[in-house]
């Protein structure tokens, strides 16, 4: 199965923690993108720095919901991969991340023909 992890703060949602914007907050384009990989079988995965201990994790799954954005976990990894590898590491494996603090290696690229 393929696994999209995807960040909340500044990817889905255009405010900054611990703030959660009305839904014209959200990035539009992002969620569509999510909403489109999940119909086509991907698993999503929420991948915040927020936590379930001071309630910030809840509020962005909760607005999720809201917004109808199919998240099928948060801040953990696909079960079946913990089971297949014996491992359940702090990196979160997926097949694809978006994030506002990638540059990917188009953006590597670029930044490495600047030097």
């Amino acid at each position: 199965m393929k696994k999209l992890t995807i960040d909340f703060d500044g990817t889905l949602c255009t405010t900054a923690w611990p703030h959660i914007g009305r839904r014209r907050l959200i990035h539009r384009l992002v969620a569509c993108y999510v909403r489109r990989l999940h119909k086509k079988g991907w698993y999503i995965i929420l991948n915040t720095l927020r936590q379930h201990e001071n309630g910030t994790l809840n509020k962005a799954v909760d607005a999720c919901i809201r917004w109808k954005i199919p998240i099928d976990a948060a801040n953990e990894n696909y079960q079946p991969d913990v089971i297949k590898y014996e491992c359940d590491s702090r990196k979160i494996g997926s097949h694809l991340n978006i994030d506002d603090k990638n540059i990917g290696l188009i953006g590597w690229t670029l930044r490495r023909c600047d030097r």
